[in-house]
């Protein structure tokens, strides 16, 4: 405990000391000497420590308290330091004499003063001027929807709301001008709207945009085969204008993925469509389609864990390797929509590196052995210690081989012929009598304990439980997944997976309690998709299971608030999905501006597009 010199109240801190005596004994020498000594003895101790304070001029007086600053800055610190529990105000100059400028370029490019003035009452106002004296501020102004607080921008709008009205939902900004308009212009130094007036137009095909970065954003989604050859652009008397950016293409791949579509909440806010009797049938339906009966998945779940017990030992005892697995897909995360889909990550226990510092291919990385040397992997590895994928998916692959003869079960099982590229061992196990074989997918790859560096820090507030997000972030995997780009070390690139993330991520999405169909929507767009591969065999081959998590976790991140119709939620996902595949870009949940259609077939894209379309039509009651 302190104690204060002056009145000896007792205080935890200096810095309630501190607070205390500028309020209660203001008038009292610093340090609250009696003496002349004393005073004169604190009052040169203050000088030689912080030079001459009583020099400086203190304009900025705090509201609910007598502390003065000499900045605006100072005055914000004190003010979270000392009155956390308010709202910070509008703060006040006392010198009514002061002002700054500095300069803003107009619409024309000519610099002009923006000064900083004091009114009346001594608050600080700010104004830009255009180039005939009019004030751009008072003719655009954003008001909140809440208080009577009012911004020159959208964004100093929605800084206001995070601060003062953090337990309500961000509204649609609405903009005024002085006759009460709710249209947002910026008109320019003679009154003209410019984006009436200057159009950047797209030269594969008829699209306008008002903005440089609409165009490049539209090129980047739809004209992707093409180089961005510049932008045209016209102007109100119908000329043309030409200009080039050798940086566009890339620009655009980057703002592609940086410019989300309005979220799923405010698409349902605003989703003011009827919900039919007959989409509610629908979706009734699907979900009894989706649903398994507990016999079949318990005998599907018996059958396997024997399967892979088995598998597991004769594995170790082939191989002079420890080998460990973990469960992922579907069935795992209780998202399957029949028992027969089981995914296993096989990995061996040796000790390895990425090289994340080489980020010339997003997602895609070079492995390196760490543990001494180990002559089983031998074959697999360069003399720089790099492990080749496809050397080791052939290694393990023909172990697999090896253990499928050896075990009982693998008289019922037929080995699948998949693409060169794909980085599954894939089997079906005839495990049940009379039902269908089990689709059993066997990944060979390593385990890479901790958080990658290029991966974005999980916080979905969708998961209840902190432990789930904790343990999801502990590792991640890379699989023999062969990189599409044209790179130097192709041979030696692996695909980073987030497999034990994804299943536990989906395992717990209903945990938060604001909805249990959280689920049940990731399911019925797989329903989709299996019901469009039945109707078009080898059609749809690259979009998959992966692809829709991407897509869907996103959306759980926007997941409607209040309780809401399911018919709503559905069909407003649906929109959102069918929106990316028409401009063929699904954000990575887990990486920065990669995009998981990239690389996808656009005819197979358009039959999905026409398929989700059909089902949207139906949860609109249309059909």
């Amino acid at each position: 405990m302190k104690k204060c010199d002056i009145c000896f109240k007792d205080y935890k801190g200096d810095a309630g000391i501190r607070i205390h005596k500028s309020k209660a004994h203001k008038d009292e020498p610093l340090g609250g000497a009696s003496t002349k000594d004393k005073q004169s003895k604190t009052k040169t101790t203050i000088q030689a420590s912080y030079g001459d304070h009583q020099t400086k001029d203190f304009k900025f007086k705090c509201k609910f308290c007598d502390k003065r600053t000499e900045t605006e800055t100072g005055l914000r610190i004190h003010h979270g330091i000392v009155h956390k529990g308010t709202n910070y105000p509008e703060h006040s100059s006392t010198d009514k004499k002061a002002s700054r400028t500095k300069t803003v370029p107009d619409a024309h490019g000519i610099t002009y003063p923006e000064p900083f003035s004091t009114d009346e009452k001594g608050s600080r106002t700010k104004s830009v001027q255009d180039a005939h004296g009019g004030n751009h501020a008072d003719d655009l102004l954003f008001k909140c929807k809440f208080c009577d607080k009012t911004s020159q921008t959208e964004r100093g709008l929605k800084i206001h709301h995070g601060r003062t009205h953090q337990g309500t939902t961000y509204p649609e900004p609405s903009s005024t001008d002085q006759k009460g308009s709710g249209t947002k212009s910026v008109p320019d130094a003679h009154g003209d709207n410019h984006t009436d007036d200057l159009q950047f137009k797209c030269k594969f095909c008829d699209k306008t945009f008002q903005t440089e970065r609409g165009l490049k954003i539209h090129h980047g989604r739809v004209h992707q085969d093409k180089d961005f050859p510049g932008h045209c652009y016209k102007n109100s008397t119908g000329s043309t204008a030409a200009t080039k950016d050798p940086y566009a293409k890339s620009v655009a791949k980057e703002e592609l993925l940086r410019s989300p579509s309005v979220p799923l909440d405010m698409m349902v806010k605003i989703d003011k469509a009827t919900v039919t009797d007959q989409a509610i049938d629908r979706l009734s339906d699907q979900l009894e389609e989706c649903k398994m009966s507990k016999k079949d998945s318990s005998a599907a779940s018996e059958a396997m864990n024997s399967f892979t017990d088995s598998f597991l030992t004769e594995l170790n005892k082939i191989s002079k390797l420890k080998w460990f697995f973990f469960n992922s897909g579907s069935f795992y995360d209780k998202t399957r929509n029949s028992p027969d889909e089981f995914d296993l990550m096989i990995y061996p226990d040796v000790q390895v590196s990425v090289d994340f510092d080489d980020k010339s291919v997003l997602g895609f990385y070079k492995v390196k052995m760490v543990s001494t040397r180990v002559p089983e992997l031998d074959g697999t590895v360069t003399r720089n210690d790099y492990i080749r994928p496809e050397a080791y998916k052939t290694y393990v692959f023909e172990l697999f081989d090896r253990v499928l003869q050896k075990i009982r079960e693998g008289r019922r099982v037929t080995k699948r012929v998949k693409s060169r590229n794909s980085p599954a061992y894939t089997i079906d196990y005839k495990a049940i009598p009379g039902k269908k074989a089990i689709d059993v997918d066997l990944v060979p790859c390593f385990k890479i304990e901790g958080w990658p560096p290029v991966a974005k820090r999980l916080d979905p507030k969708w998961i209840s439980y902190d432990s789930v997000v904790h343990n999801a972030m502990k590792s991640c995997d890379v699989v023999c997944k062969k990189c599409p780009h044209d790179h130097p070390d192709n041979n030696l690139l692996w695909r980073l997976s987030f497999a034990k993330a994804e299943k536990m991520l989906m395992k717990h999405a209903n945990s938060s309690g604001d909805s249990t169909f959280k689920k049940d929507a990731y399911r019925f767009i797989k329903l989709y998709i299996c019901n469009m591969k039945d109707q078009f065999p080898g059609k749809i081959q690259k979009f998959s299971s992966y692809c829709i998590k991407q897509f869907i976790f996103t959306e759980f991140d926007n997941w409607p608030k209040k309780p809401t119709e399911e018919v709503i939620i559905q069909r407003n996902i649906l929109k959102h999905l069918i929106e990316g595949l028409e401009e063929r870009c699904i954000p990575n949940y887990f990486l920065q501006n990669d995009n998981v259609l990239q690389f996808i077939p656009t005819d197979e894209l358009n039959l999905l597009c026409r398929g989700m379309k059909m089902e949207y039509e139906k949860l609109l009651g249309n059909k």
